[in-house]
């Protein structure tokens, strides 16, 4: 059985590549230090920044700060609509910056492969799920509410899985690995953006826009998990 080889300051650890674990929830160890992390977390909101300073360029808004804080209410991030392109956009951002971070603490090779095999899961748990949402909340805008409230939650659990399938076949095919990962229940929970989308095409209601403003911040959840994943038997 081939076999990879993990360097450690004591010894060198050989583990069987088939048992290598890209497990895509939170790792639980603290196998980096709280300045390790700061940095990933510092990259990941630079990514998201960058990404987000993208679109608002794209949008015709200014990037000047003298412009952008003398009236928030007309800034960007307080009137765009988050949509497909914007939470893909925002999340690829986050995931890049993630990744670039978690390059900069670890030179392991194990380890930067399971980052970014990690960042490839994520990119796809944020854009199919985004899709599906969209897809189904729009071709029931027309429907009643509950209908509406049915059709993206159905849009959701379709995303979730499809991308989790998806993102497997792809992945063991660029990384070879064998081990799959299943669909968790906490992996719903992570798809705050989803369901604020989805919300905005069930009511216009105000506190629904407001809510919205989040998402760019719950995106960087991704980019963290992607720079802090690490190669765990």
């Amino acid at each position: 059985m081939p076999v990879l080889p993990i360097n450690s300051a004591n010894k060198n650890i050989q583990i069987p590549v088939s048992e290598t674990s890209f497990g895509h929830g939170k790792n639980t160890d603290n196998y980096y230090s709280k300045k390790q992390k700061a940095l990933v977390a510092t990259t990941t909101a630079l990514g998201v920044i960058a990404s987000t300073a993208i679109l608002a360029k794209s949008a015709k808004y200014s990037l000047k700060p003298s412009k952008m804080f003398k009236n928030i209410s007309k800034s960007y991030l307080a009137n765009v609509k988050f949509t497909e392109k914007e939470v893909i956009s925002i999340g690829a951002g986050s995931c890049l910056g993630g990744l670039i971070g978690g390059y900069m603490i670890d030179k392991d090779p194990l380890n930067r492969r399971a980052k970014r095999r990690e960042a490839l899961m994520q990119i796809g748990n944020i854009s199919i799920p985004i899709l599906t949402v969209e897809g189904a909340s729009k071709l029931a805008k027309n429907a009643s509410k509950p209908v509406k409230t049915l059709s993206a939650i159905c849009g959701l659990i379709v995303g979730v899985y499809v991308a989790n399938l998806l993102m497997n076949m792809l992945s063991n095919v660029l990384f070879e690995n064998t081990k799959s990962r299943g669909v968790k229940a906490t992996d719903f929970s992570a798809h705050v953006d989803d369901m604020v989308v989805a919300a905005n095409y069930i009511s216009d209601a105000k506190f629904v826009h407001y809510i919205a403003r989040i998402i760019p911040l719950a995106l960087m959840f991704a980019g963290n998990e992607v720079g802090t994943k690490t190669a765990n038997k």
